[in-house]
This record gives structure tokens, C-alpha cells and sequence, in this order.
């Protein structure tokens, strides 16, 4: 269980007189806030942006080269956001 998850005395009762369709949509809601708080998480810190202007201080990269590179990086962003 998470650290910042605790089930106190009252939430068990809560929990405890549920039937089945009170249960099933407690479920589903636990389950879409913990996937929402894993996808933030998840989310990548390093923006394309970041990549590009690192790629023009690199000697012997050219603004083409790096326009080239950021293409392919851009492709992957992409897929990943799929």
C-alpha cells in the first residue's frame, strides 16, 4: 500500500456495507486516481527544446545536423504520446 494511503476504522465500515455496484465504482476510481497520479509521474521531465538547444553547443553540429536530430527526436515524442 502507499505511504500516503491509510484506511482508517470508518473507511472500512464505508467500505464493508458496499454492494456490489458501490464497490465496483470504488474500484474503478481508486484504480483512475492511482493511473493518473503513475501517469504524471511517468510524464518526461526532458522537453525537445531542452535536446535542441543542448544539441547547438555541441562542436561540429551545425544548425542542419541538429534540425536533422530533432526530427528523429520529434518522431519519438510522438510515438511515445500515442
Amino acid at each position: 500500500m502507499a505511504k500516503g494511503l491509510k484506511l482508517n476504522r470508518e473507511q472500512y465500515k464505508r467500505v464493508k456495507r458496499m454492494d456490489h455496484k458501490q464497490m465496483e465504482d470504488f474500484i474503478c476510481n481508486m484504480y483512475n486516481e492511482g493511473y493518473t497520479d503513475g501517469k504524471e509521474a511517468a510524464e518526461p521531465r526532458i522537453k525537445p527544446s531542452d535536446i535542441a538547444s543542448v544539441l547547438i553547443e555541441i562542436k561540429g553540429v551545425g544548425t542542419k545536423k541538429a534540425a536533422e536530430i530533432m526530427a528523429a527526436v520529434n518522431k519519438l515524442y510522438e510515438k511515445g504520446a500515442q
